[in-house]
């Protein structure tokens, strides 16, 4: 077939003809081996060249091609680059390298009536083609099967092993177990497979760790101190990583810590030999936790925790606030600073004083809640998620009853661990992704003016407010942009400069 008459609609008959390159990683059922991209780009380039087309773009994806929940950029890219005519066909190594799963040849039929094909080094296929369709519709379930098919078998052996007593089931080395050693590097002349294990001294200087960490939480002592002491003594995770108080607090509750071993929250079987912690210990562990009521909500002592962000240059995280053990001589208020927690993954270098830049944060809300084209457009956006908005508040108040009558009867006694653990967690769950759909289309404040005030009156209902509406305030104003706390500089007088608060407007 002559590839150069194949135009797509509404294109020039002299245009060539454009071919894009898919690769996927996957691996040889042989060997096991990963069959390398480049190597299928470059069987892909000799097929563009047999038909005579011209190579477009060379698109990539992992391994994840069956998994229903995890994006594929390149796939994204491929169907952008056909609807847009960009592309007039996809060439492949092998059919199933770009389907695994039947909705996805959908959407590319869909978007194929204009003649696109699909090439690879076993034939082509074109979508226009009735016959063709059915083909690939064919292939394409034999992959599906085969996905559900291998799903189905690791599934298996990973119920057997855990009825036998193996408690890690693959994947990187773990904090206190053997394995392979995850900090190593190979040399010129090495591969992934000279990779050596972490050594018995080491397994047993984490398994102290684990010991002594899980005897100091029982006695009082908290996570970041736990995290500090480690990192002090040049414990590290098995990744090579420092610790914070989140990842202390993750290792020191896997149940394979005691030897048990544990599927979606309930006792499946018991690793043999002797556990790194005392059972005992770690129920009296795992209690402690599951028994703490939630913490505060982030915001309830300042205004811009968790909405400011780090300025420095690759960090972004958003920001933490403490307080100090000096006051402000005007008022005799204790201060407090704005920071880049380290605890929390951040670069540390970025601090700003509280008071100073709560003054900043209240001139830009007046500013901007005053101006009418930022409350024209916060009312159009607010109108046109109003009704998910209710039902997801609706969702989440509902989940929070349960979790709050829970916690209720854990407390009361009336269940174990066990039960509250099992019952909680699908509900925190669903609650993380209701909020954060709830989140990503109020942009954290569902409520709030939509008319233009005057700005004296914004002055007004941010001073008389407290934290939470000055924070509703602030978020209202923000809308879909972000703000940064820029470094400061040395140089000049000690005095905050306004020009570190840098608001990035999100695109799209």
């Amino acid at each position: 077939m002559n590839a150069t008459r194949d135009v797509s609609a509404g294109q020039s008959g002299d245009r060539p003809v454009v071919l894009d390159s898919y690769g996927r990683l996957s691996r040889v059922p042989e060997t096991g081996e990963l069959e390398k991209i480049e190597t299928q780009w470059a069987d892909n380039r000799k097929v563009i060249d047999r038909v005579g087309a011209t190579l477009g773009e060379e698109l990539k994806d992992g391994l994840s091609a069956w998994k229903r929940s995890v994006r594929r950029p390149g796939w994204q890219r491929l169907l952008e680059r056909v609807e847009s005519g960009e592309s007039d066909g996809i060439v492949v190594w092998h059919t199933d390298r770009l389907f695994r799963q039947p909705r996805d040849l959908e959407k590319l039929i869909e978007l194929g009536e204009r003649g696109f094909k699909v090439y690879s080094a076993h034939g082509e296929r074109d979508l226009a083609d009735p016959d063709d369709r059915f083909i690939l519709r064919i292939e394409v379930a034999h992959a599906a099967r085969s996905s559900d098919d291998t799903s189905r078998r690791i599934k298996r052996r990973f119920t057997t092993k855990r009825e036998q007593g193996v408690g890690h089931l693959g994947g990187p080395r773990r904090f206190g177990w053997p394995g392979k050693d995850m900090t190593w590097m190979p040399g010129p002349d090495e591969t992934d497979k000279d990779r050596p294990d972490a050594s018995a001294d080491l397994v047993e200087q984490e398994r102290t760790a684990l010991r002594e960490a899980t005897d100091a939480h029982l006695a009082g002592i908290g996570q970041g101190t736990i995290a500090a002491e480690w990192n002090k003594q040049g414990i590290r995770t098995a990744a090579g990583r420092e610790w914070i108080a989140v990842t202390v607090k993750s290792v020191l509750q896997r149940p394979t810590n005691a030897g048990l071993i544990e599927h979606d929250g309930k006792l499946v079987g018991r690793i043999e030999g002797e556990p790194i912690v005392n059972p005992e210990k770690f129920a009296r562990l795992r209690a402690t936790f599951a028994a703490r009521r939630r913490g505060r909500t982030v915001g309830e002592s300042y205004v811009g925790t968790g909405i400011l962000r780090c300025g420095a240059p690759d960090c972004g995280v958003k920001l933490s606030a403490s307080r100090k053990n000096t006051v402000h001589k005007d008022t005799g208020e204790r201060r407090a600073v704005y920071f880049c927690n380290k605890q929390r993954r951040g670069c540390g270098k970025v601090y700003g004083d509280r008071r100073a830049v709560d003054y900043e944060l209240r001139l830009l809300v007046i500013a901007r809640q005053s101006d009418s084209r930022h409350a024209s457009a916060v009312a159009a956006a607010r109108a046109r998620v109003a009704n998910r908005l209710a039902e997801l508040h609706e969702e989440i108040t509902k989940c929070e009853d349960v979790q709050t009558a829970l916690s209720e009867r854990f407390g009361l006694l009336e269940i174990d661990v066990e039960a509250f653990d099992r019952g909680n967690k699908p509900i925190s769950a669903r609650l993380a992704k209701l909020r954060a759909e709830r989140d990503e289309l109020s942009g954290g404040n569902p409520d709030g003016p939509v008319k233009a005030q005057d700005p004296a009156e914004v002055a007004k209902q941010w001073d008389s407010g407290d934290v939470s509406e000055r924070r509703t305030m602030l978020l209202s104003a923000l809308g879909k942009t972000l703000l940064y706390l820029d470094p400061a500089t040395r140089a000049g007088a000690r005095t905050f400069d306004r020009k570190r608060l840098r608001p990035v407007e999100l695109q799209g």
